[in-house]
């Protein structure tokens, strides 16, 4: 999940710290995290209450945090994965267990976003955001083209050609020509991974690029006109261009992600990794980085002090009849290799 780091990464001051290999130190936290996806002022907060320094390291995609830790990168406390990576570093022994269950604050998140299979206990990794990846786009470029469908994307009108962008993300991009093509977007099925493969190389053409940062603010200049993005960075824009950009949620349904805050096998300091714990499952620190964020929050004590600007607005939180159109990406095991072939098939066009 990209988080408008054009945007705002000057807002992260120097609570934001490029590393490469994290330093270790006692009282020192090193959080490995999505590209502007945590509020800069919970991590001022939290080291004015603890004196807990707090350094933070960024990543575009799931896959690219898992090679960089499998490639023997240390120093990392907390990293935050989707719910299909989590399962996947869990089955890698790449994480240990946070002791949720223990922790103060736990009470408060709302138990149906324990989603992982790998962790039935919910002891291991905290909920940490929902959302969704759908469609961005310009209101005043997009005319009369019906944005509540995949089509847009995937067999889009001539006068849309050189102007859409796609998440330069496996699973999301796959996953999307899955559902529009009818399927899950968990299918191992070769033969429909098979045609998301034809989908996506017969449309792609017509694409300007393939990201995981930068989309927004194209959108917003007219460099792109409609994009796959996901949620929380599009209500960002939104909030400083109502009248510019919109956001749909496909009719075929979408990726309804969800990350979460897993400790590392190699954390060196798992002490200060759960007390910061116990400080994100407060309402008041779950609101204050929900509300930066514009996101989904599993916090269910949160909810009343959370913007109702967002808890009322669909594309956020999703009544009954959207939530239905929402999948969640799951660990598809050894089939990831029918994945793997179809994108190199896809990159390679």
């Amino acid at each position: 999940m990209s988080r408008m780091k054009s945007l705002l990464a000057a807002a992260f001051g120097t609570a934001m710290v490029a590393l490469v290999t994290p330093a270790s130190a006692a009282d020192q936290l090193n959080l490995y995290n999505w590209t502007v996806y945590i509020n800069p002022e919970i991590l001022t907060d939290f080291t004015k209450e603890t004196g807990i320094a707090v350094n933070l390291d960024n990543y575009g995609t799931n896959e690219e945090m898992l090679a960089k830790i499998q490639a023997g990168a240390t120093g990392y406390d907390i990293v935050f994965p989707s719910v299909h990576m989590q399962d996947i570093m869990t089955t890698l022994n790449l994480l240990q267990p946070a002791g949720i269950k223990d922790m103060k604050g736990y009470e408060n998140i709302d138990q149906k976003y324990f989603l992982s299979k790998t962790d039935t206990d919910h002891n291991n990794c905290l909920p940490y955001n929902r959302g969704s990846s759908g469609l961005m786009y310009n209101k005043k470029l997009i005319g009369d083209t019906p944005v509540d469908t995949w089509k847009v994307v995937f067999d889009p009108p001539e006068n849309l050609k050189g102007k859409i962008a796609m998440l330069d993300d496996m699973r999301e991009l796959i996953g999307a020509a899955l559902m529009y093509n009818g399927h899950s977007i968990n299918s191992t099925d070769p033969k429909e991974l098979m045609e998301a493969r034809d989908t996506i190389i017969k449309a792609k053409p017509y694409w300007a690029a393939l990201l995981t940062d930068g989309i927004g603010d194209k959108v917003v200049n007219g460099d792109f006109v409609v994009a796959q993005w996901w949620s929380g960075t599009v209500i960002q824009t939104m909030d400083t261009k109502p009248d510019v950009i919109g956001y749909a949620i496909p009719k075929e349904g979408t990726n309804g992600f969800q990350e979460d805050m897993c400790i590392l096998a190699t954390a060196p300091d798992v002490d200060s990794a759960k007390k910061f714990f116990e400080y994100m499952m407060r309402p008041e620190v779950n609101a204050k980085n929900t509300n930066w964020l514009r996101g989904w929050s599993t916090n269910k004590a949160a909810l009343p002090l959370i913007d109702k600007a967002l808890t009322s607005n669909p594309s956020i939180y999703p009544d009954d009849e959207t939530f239905k159109r929402l999948q969640v990406l799951s660990d598809v095991g050894d089939k990831i290799k029918l994945y793997d072939k179809v994108w190199t098939s896809v990159k390679s066009q």
